[in-house]
């Protein structure tokens, strides 16, 4: 999955519209199988309590995005949201284990955060450098019930892009995401990612989005596993 066989998100959709949603090309010739593995190595998150109805796992890296494309990892340090942005999980420094190495160094892992900030780049026609967040998740759920992924429900996260990719799932139903202008009631895209590397990206300044539960299909455990990566400008 080398970054120049991606088909390019279109900008001019989120300009336009404040999302953009589009199936970037896997190939599993190009080492797709390991890089959707570093999703098993994904320690449990420790913010998620009982009554959150989820059992979630997570590893949170951060970079800088150079105008010219360039990626440098940044130190680990607390992931913080606003109340009025958060109002689960706002108003904490939440410490999460860190991207592993061997994560920062895989060339699909590079390709997809690469892709990103040059559609982001050009979606905000700002020769500028960016602060990127990478939250690689895992959500599952078994007998005990459905799972929610995102427990604040609709939200925005507080940034100025959003991309929210999906790695795979297994044995999954539900996980519908939507997406909302601020202020609107009824959602202007829903739908149940399905692909590997099916992609929404947001203008979060402007939009909210959400996803629904997910449940096992049958009697296996339902694993949904997201990689979403935020981006404010430096």
């Amino acid at each position: 999955m080398p970054i120049n066989n991606f088909a390019l998100l279109r900008a001019q959709d989120i300009v336009k519209n404040g999302w953009a949603h589009e199936q970037l090309p896997v190939s599993v010739s190009d080492g797709w199988y390991e890089f959707a593995k570093l999703w098993e190595d994904l320690p449990i998150d420790p913010y998620v309590q009982p009554s959150h109805r989820t059992r979630r796992y997570r590893r949170l890296g951060r970079l800088l995005g150079r105008a010219g494309g360039a990626l440098e990892t940044l130190p680990a340090q607390p992931f913080y949201q606003a109340t009025d942005v958060n109002r689960v999980y706002g108003g904490q420094a939440r410490q999460f284990a860190p991207i592993t190495p061997e994560a920062y160094e895989n060339a699909n892992f590079q390709a997809v955060v690469t892709h990103d900030l040059g559609f982001v780049s050009r979606a905000s026609g700002i020769d500028s450098d960016w602060l990127i967040t990478v939250h690689m998740i895992r959500v599952t759920a078994g007998s005990e019930g459905t799972s929610a992924p995102a427990p604040e429900g609709r939200h925005s996260d507080g940034h100025d892009y959003v991309a929210i990719h999906l790695v795979g799932r297994q044995n999954c139903a539900g996980g519908i995401s939507r997406v909302f202008r601020k202020g609107e009631t009824e959602p202007l895209f829903e739908h149940a990612m399905v692909n590997p590397m099916e992609t929404i990206l947001l203008d979060d300044r402007a939009m909210e989005h959400e996803v629904t539960p997910i449940g096992p299909e049958g009697a296996t455990v339902a694993t949904r596993d997201m990689m979403i990566i935020d981006f404010e400008r430096a």
